[in-house]
Parts: structure tokens; sequence; C-alpha cells
């Protein structure tokens, strides 16, 4: 039950994110050229779909992993949904950064 509430955790944080981009981590040591890029470049926009995925990822697994009887393997998958969010974040989030032209 607890991988429904931490789906439920990151939709939350998608939300927030997306209305309060000084959620993020680093988000307010940027500097403002960097802030507008990020704005401008869609950074909120992105960390608030990838929360969202990883959220609906964590529901589904929940479902899936009941279907198939294996509810021992829910932990481990809300945890590796979590590391490749937060690495897809940190990989692809430096280019909304810089400078688009």
């Amino acid at each position: 039950m607890e991988t429904i509430y931490v789906g439920l955790l990151f939709i939350a944080f998608s939300a927030l994110i997306k209305f309060f981009p000084g959620l993020l981590a680093g988000y307010n040591s940027l500097s403002h050229r960097e802030k507008e890029n990020a704005k401008t470049n869609g950074l909120p926009t992105f960390a608030s779909i990838v929360l969202a995925v990883m959220g609906i990822l964590c529901i589904g697994v929940y479902f899936v992993s009941n279907w198939s009887d294996l509810p021992s393997r829910m932990g481990i998958n809300y945890v590796s949904i979590s590391l490749a969010g937060a690495i897809i974040l940190i990989i692809f989030g430096n280019r909304f950064t810089t400078n688009s032209n």
C-alpha cells in the first residue's frame, strides 16, 4: 500500500513544482539569467512531467505486482523508479538551464 502513497506523493510534487519551481533542488542557486533560461526552456514543466510519470509508474507497479502475486517486489520497484527518475532529471535537466539559441 505504501507504493500507492509514494505514487500519490510524486504526483502531488509534480503539481507543486509546476507552479512553484523554487522547490526544485538547486533552482534558487541559479543565476538570474539561468533561471530565466530554465523557465523559458521549460524546466519546471519537464520536472513536473517526470515526477508525474514516476507517480503513475509507482501506482501501476502496485497493481501489476498484486495481479502477478509478487507483492514482495513492490518495495524494490518504487525505489528503482525513484532512482531512474532522479537520474533522468539530473542528466536531462541541465539542458534546460543553458541558452537555447
